[in-house]
């Protein structure tokens, strides 16, 4: 039984990761695979033109002088297949300096083979070697001056032969002969084998590096999801709670104006009850829409319009507090701590003392004791809102800043809360550069501190 729902979990597991995560993933392993395909590319393309860079230099300087080919022909070759006559007498001076030239030339590299055409493209053929190496390969007038690899026949009976190779028109103005084609041969066997073991630990490596790009692209998609995933969940919160807010002050209003038409004779006097609750929960609707128009505006972007303030600002908004505070029978102090002038954003912090003092009010009871006080360092300032209310336990201190989150409900919604209000104090205060943090209150209570930039 624990294996068929082992294997039902893993079977859900990968239909979520293909629905969720699946064109993700799919995007990040094309991705890495072109760029693993490419830098293979590159870096095999980049080998091969390297490691025959040399022998191809060693093959254009000697094909730049086809004098000295053919001295080397007069020197490894039967003379007199090549040339009609001796152009230079072997006894004169010049002679005995052509000689001497042929000897040094003539052996330029062991892996080296030269191959002379007539006019026709027939070889002029004179050692068994060359004449094994001769009836491996065709003449082609096509490939002239054209670098390329060619497999010879081994003349030893062993493996294949690799050489480089270059056809050349032979231009031997002065000289007597019925050289027509010069082909020089370079052998590479050993070259090649360097490079195909190469080749092997290249690709082998980049397969690896595939396959871990594999999990990569698993781990990336999962991560670029992560973000999508939170903000879905957030918006299905949101819309779900905002529903629910929603649901309650309709079905209150439904409710009484039912009760309304159950009596039509009844007086305004007589259902006053029923329409002064009416008129409550709308004025909880205007203030929610109002507090949910306010988190879109916030969503979209917040302009901040400094100006300068100075201590009075705070004054006359802690004023207008105390006033508020007496009726709600709280005890309200306050204190502003600098001198000069600050530059911030008044109806956003004027908005944002007040989320903060009526959150003060709501969680706490009568004759408790509300402080804020505002005191300048010299780069910030700090506002910090007490109260000596039921305070917040540790768990509810990760989630009060969310939307719609309240730590007792039941006293919030009495007192028309919708938990939008710290959602929105946390909003301006990241607007205006700051960070806003939660602490108790010792004894007992709830501390808030906002440090602004100034």
């Amino acid at each position: 039984m624990k294996k068929i729902i082992k294997k039902w979990q893993k079977k859900n597991n990968i239909k979520s990761f293909l629905k969720s995560d699946g064109k993700n993933f799919l995007q990040f392993f094309v991705v890495f695979t072109a760029i693993f395909v490419a830098l293979s590319v590159i870096i095999l393309q980049t080998l091969t033109t390297g490691i025959y860079k040399s022998t191809d230099e060693s093959i254009k300087n000697l094909s730049e002088n086809h004098e000295q080919l053919v001295m080397n022909a007069r020197h490894d070759y039967d003379i007199a297949t090549f040339f009609v006559h001796e152009v230079l007498p072997e006894n004169s001076e010049n002679g005995e300096n052509a000689i001497t030239h042929i000897q040094e030339v003539s052996n330029f590299s062991p892996n080296q083979t030269t191959l002379f055409y007539d006019k026709n493209g027939h070889i002029l053929k004179s050692d068994n070697e060359r004449v094994t190496i001769a009836d491996s390969i065709k003449f082609r007038p096509a490939t002239i001056n054209k670098l390329r690899n060619i497999i010879v026949k081994n003349p030893y009976n062993g493996a294949d032969l690799l050489y480089r190779t270059i056809l050349l028109k032979a231009d031997l103005t002065g000289l007597q002969t019925n050289i027509a084609y010069i082909q020089i041969l370079v052998n590479v066997d050993q070259l090649a084998d360097s490079l195909a073991r190469s080749k092997i630990i290249i690709l082998t490596t980049m397969i690896a590096f595939w396959f871990i790009s594999l999990g990569a692209s698993i781990y990336l998609s999962k991560w670029s999801m992560k973000p999508v995933i939170s903000a879905y969940e957030k918006q299905k919160n949101f819309v779900e709670n905002a529903s629910h807010e929603l649901r309650t002050p309709l079905a209150i209003l439904q409710n009484r104006l039912e009760l309304l038409f159950q009596k039509p004779n009844a007086t305004i006097i007589d259902q006053s009850e029923n329409i002064s609750q009416s008129l409550a929960e709308v004025r909880n609707m205007r203030l929610l829409t109002s507090n949910l128009l306010n988190l879109a505006k916030r969503d979209d972007g917040l302009k901040v319009e400094l100006s300068e303030v100075d201590k009075k600002y705070f004054e006359t908004i802690f004023d207008n507090y105390a006033l508020l505070a007496e009726n709600s029978n709280r005890q309200f102090t306050s204190s502003v701590q600098f001198f000069g002038k600050v530059k911030l954003d008044q109806a956003l912090i004027k908005q944002l003392l007040t989320i903060l003092f009526d959150n003060a009010v709501k969680y706490s009871d009568t004759d408790s004791q509300i402080n804020i006080k505002v005191e300048k360092s010299s780069q910030s300032l700090t506002i910090t809102t007490t109260d000596n209310g039921f305070g917040i336990s540790d768990a509810d201190k990760k989630k009060i800043f969310d939307r719609f989150y309240r730590v007792d409900k039941a006293r919030t919604r009495q007192k028309g809360g919708f938990g939008l209000g710290l959602s929105l104090a946390k909003q301006i205060v990241t607007a205006c550069g700051g960070k806003i943090d939660v602490q108790d209150n010792q004894p007992k209570g709830t501390k808030f501190i906002v440090k602004l930039k100034v």
